[in-house]
């Protein structure tokens, strides 16, 4: 850096201290001795400037704010020589810089309700979808219901309706009970061993359509057993 002598006016204390290097007031910025609004000037002149407009000055300053003088008496270096050169009253200057106070980490608990939500009502849809009601049979008497996990389902509604699979929907409907007994025998044939059929009436089916559906299915090659299904008792 140059070692041009400068003049530096405290704002703060209205002291001026004449001929102190560029190098020293760097050092005094650094250390927060100045202020942005403090004034400089090239020794001899007339014409003060911020320190600001010095680049090498403000590249130096510190973030802070004024503080009080110090008043303990202490020595301060370099720079409380110079000022008790100049005047036995001489005060010196420091800056105090903030304490940053730590950052409380916070978490905003909203968009994870939300999520929460989003997969509670997924999972009670998916499970209805994976866990059907193919239709409202009759509750068991004894035992329990069975398990329609790799078993043929067929369906008979309060109407009289069939429906191959396990949901009274369009597509499963079948047109009349031949067409259900010869996709079942299609099935049947296909199956590597005896294929079990679980037959669900709606619980107001007519009696007749049900034992006749029966027999129809008990009629068919490569079935095991032909079950009605029920709904397991409380």
């Amino acid at each position: 850096m140059s070692h041009a002598k400068m003049d530096l006016k405290v704002v703060a204390l209205d002291r001026t201290y004449g001929g102190v290097t560029i190098d020293t007031l760097v050092k005094w910025a650094m250390e927060g001795r100045i202020t942005s609004d403090d004034l400089v000037r090239t020794a001899g002149s007339d014409h003060w400037v911020s320190v600001t407009q010095v680049p090498e000055l403000a590249a130096s300053l510190p973030r802070g704010v004024a503080a009080a003088p110090a008043t303990d008496g202490q020595p301060q270096g370099e720079f409380e020589a110079i000022a008790a050169e100049e005047s036995d009253e001489a005060e010196q200057w420091t800056v105090k810089r903030p304490s940053r106070r730590a950052e409380e980490a916070e978490m905003d608990m909203t968009p994870m309700i939300d999520v929460t939500f989003q997969l509670l009502i997924f999972f009670m849809l998916t499970n209805n979808l994976a866990n059907p009601a193919p239709m409202l049979v009759p509750e068991a008497v004894h035992g329990r219901g069975l398990d329609p996990q790799g078993r043929q389902m067929v369906l008979l509604d309060e109407n009289g309706k069939y429906y191959l699979g396990d949901r009274a929907e369009t597509e499963n409907i079948a047109s009349s009970l031949d067409a259900l007994a010869q996709e079942v025998a299609r099935n049947a044939a296909a199956a590597d061993r005896p294929m079990d059929v679980i037959v669900s009436a709606h619980k107001t089916a007519r009696y007749v359509q049900v034992r006749e559906l029966v027999e129809r299915l008990g009629g068919i090659s490569n079935l095991g057993d032909v079950m009605l299904g029920v709904e397991e008792k409380k």
